[in-house]
């Protein structure tokens, strides 16, 4: 039987496929059709669903805020942070493929942190505990289906995401 995971990987890699061998035109020919069919108030590459309760604006704990939620783009969806101290940082949801990257993930996605270091130094305890606490809130919601996952078939995993675009790109796309 095929599972969730199988049919949003398939979605996926059928997207980057489209995207890759046309340049995104044919993928964005596709987008007007669908959001006849999304929920109302709700566009084609918002995946917030499960993060609910939280939106933008909400405290998730130890200094941290969410300062914005993206749409989907370049593979993924970002998570803006902002701490009452300046510091900021983007938390990029990527779809999982294969071992879980980056700080958290769940069955479905990974979360991948963006925030300036070059990876040597080891993630401030804070950071790591509030992307390990949304890791929580998406696997239990991700578990219910209860929102649209169309948002989803345009998410890529952190590794093709980095050849695709390259780092750079990843890291200075990531405002909200």
């Amino acid at each position: 039987m095929t599972s969730r995971r199988d049919v949003l990987r398939s979605m996926g890699i059928g997207a980057a496929a489209l995207a890759a061998a046309t340049g995104g035109a044919a993928a964005a020919a596709v987008r007007p059709s669908m959001e006849a069919f999304q929920h109302p108030g709700q566009t084609a590459s918002s995946p917030w669903w499960i993060i609910a309760p939280l939106k933008a604006g909400s405290s998730v704990g130890k200094g941290w805020t969410i300062a914005g939620l993206s749409e989907v783009s370049d593979g993924a969806a970002v998570i803006q942070l902002s701490h009452r101290d300046g510091r900021e940082v983007g938390v990029h949801v990527c779809a999982r493929s294969g071992k879980g990257q980056g700080i958290a993930h769940t069955a479905l996605f990974d979360l991948v942190t963006m925030d300036g270091r070059d990876g040597d130094a080891a993630t401030p305890e804070d950071m790591g505990r509030v992307v390990v606490n949304l890791a929580r809130r998406i696997r239990r919601n991700e578990a219910q289906l209860a929102g649209d996952l169309r948002p989803f078939a345009a998410m890529m995993s952190h590794t093709d995401r980095v050849a695709l675009y390259g780092p750079q790109r990843l890291l200075l796309g990531e405002a909200v």
